[in-house]
């Protein structure tokens, strides 16, 4: 989208790069941190998160035609860079728990940058009185509050785990 004239048009940029989010966590993100994991727990974990983010993806497009608009991505210049900067930085942790605490950090960080961009897609398609969206949107936010509320618990357990 080349540029943003209403209220409106910015609701579907955002909603557009939340779908790009959503599709990229699912297809590339999650499958990579999953697979360079130790935990069990963490990896149960994000193979939890997975399928929830694969309904997260549904749910934006959902939210996209009910502003009236058919689905389309938007590229997150955001989350490629933390992907490309998480993969970057976990080829130098050795320490297996070690490493799953640093992915527990990356899916941490990348969980409040999900609530961030719901919030503000929320924010215009309530101002928009788009309830059907604003529903959608806050299913989607409400289960990553959750996911980072678990990551973070882990983290913790996964701290406690490692050599002093």
């Amino acid at each position: 989208m080349s540029g943003y004239s209403n209220p409106r048009d910015l609701l579907l940029q955002q909603l557009a790069e939340l779908l790009f989010v959503e599709r990229m966590l699912f297809n590339e993100v999650l499958p990579a941190v999953h697979d360079g994991s130790h935990d069990p727990e963490l990896q149960e974990a994000l193979t939890h998160h997975r399928a929830e983010t694969r309904t997260h993806a549904s749910r934006v497009e959902d939210a996209m035609r009910a502003v009236g608009a058919e689905p389309a991505a938007a590229r997150s210049a955001t989350l490629v860079t933390m992907k490309e900067e998480h993969e970057s930085e976990a080829s130098s942790v050795k320490h297996p728990t070690l490493l799953d605490v640093f992915h527990c950090g990356g899916v941490a960080r990348t969980e409040h940058f999900e609530l961030a961009l719901y919030e503000a897609a929320i924010g215009l398609a309530r101002e928009l009185g788009n309830g059907d969206c604003v529903k959608l949107l806050e299913q989607n936010r409400s289960e990553d509050a959750d996911a980072l509320k678990k990551i973070e618990k882990l983290a913790g357990r996964l701290r406690g785990d490692l050599p002093k």
